[in-house]
């Protein structure tokens, strides 16, 4: 019994001390870069105090932190937004479903002489992808 309890346990929730050490791995590795990037800031403030005031090589170091954090963090953003559907499969998904347009290929919509139907179906369809796109940029 003790077994089956094991066995239920991890197939729920994996192997956890596994997870755990890759947790932790993965923080150790995070914190060596960002010592790694403090040390980098350190010595590129270090070799520019040098060569100028070392007021204006701290102004220099922080400005460039600032735009790489914002570069950073725009693309975190735009990983993170959620993707819209396009509003012509939508179109086309609901005039499948109110039966206006065939649900095979188009290979299933040509007639006997290998040209393509046309018909009430283009024109729905058509309509509709008017509609959807008009309704989407009203916003």
């Amino acid at each position: 019994m003790e077994n089956l309890i094991l066995a239920f346990l991890r197939s729920q929730f994996g192997d956890v001390r596994r997870k755990t050490r890759g947790a932790l791995l993965e923080a150790a590795a995070l914190g060596m870069i960002g010592l790694a990037t403090a040390l980098l800031f350190l010595s590129l403030f270090l070799w520019l105090s040098s060569v100028m005031e070392p007021w204006q090589a701290a102004a220099l170091l922080s400005c460039v932190g600032f735009i790489v954090a914002a570069l950073l963090m725009l693309f975190g953003r735009t990983l993170m937004r959620p993707n819209e559907p396009d509003p012509h499969d939508q179109a086309i998904a609901a005039l499948k479903a109110l039966g206006l347009m065939p649900q095979g290929t188009l290979k299933d919509t040509e007639n006997a002489h290998g040209k393509p139907e046309q018909g009430i179906g283009l024109v729905a369809a058509a309509l509709a992808a008017g509609l959807m796109l008009g309704r989407s940029t009203k916003r």
